[in-house]
């Protein structure tokens, strides 16, 4: 659990140092969630979008809620161990994620 809680950090960390996590960038990932959803309903797409939702809410309230949606947690942070970017290969852009170094 700790090595996912700290690739997930990292990765996180990353990516918002690369895509600023904005009030407005936030809810426009939510919306991108939901819309996953519609096209394909899955539990995998349900997780993403509480992920989503819950760090929205962090922005507003400061609790981070998006932690309760572990399934995510893990993926991004498999991914970020995995290739570097906690976005999905055929997601990540590859511009600054990879780039970027993020202290242990």
């Amino acid at each position: 659990m700790n090595k996912i809680w700290k690739n997930y950090q990292k990765g996180m960390t990353a990516f918002d140092n690369c895509h600023n996590p904005t009030l407005q960038s936030q809810w426009v990932a939510l919306k991108d969630e939901i819309g996953e959803f519609v096209r394909e309903p899955n539990l995998s797409e349900i997780w993403d979008i509480l992920h989503a939702a819950g760090r929205l809410l962090y922005k507003l309230i400061g609790i981070p809620l998006h932690l309760v949606a572990y399934p995510t947690v893990r993926k991004h942070s498999e991914r970020f161990e995995e290739y570097g970017c906690i976005r999905s290969r055929r997601n990540c852009e590859g511009k600054c994620c990879k780039q970027l170094t993020v202290d242990s």
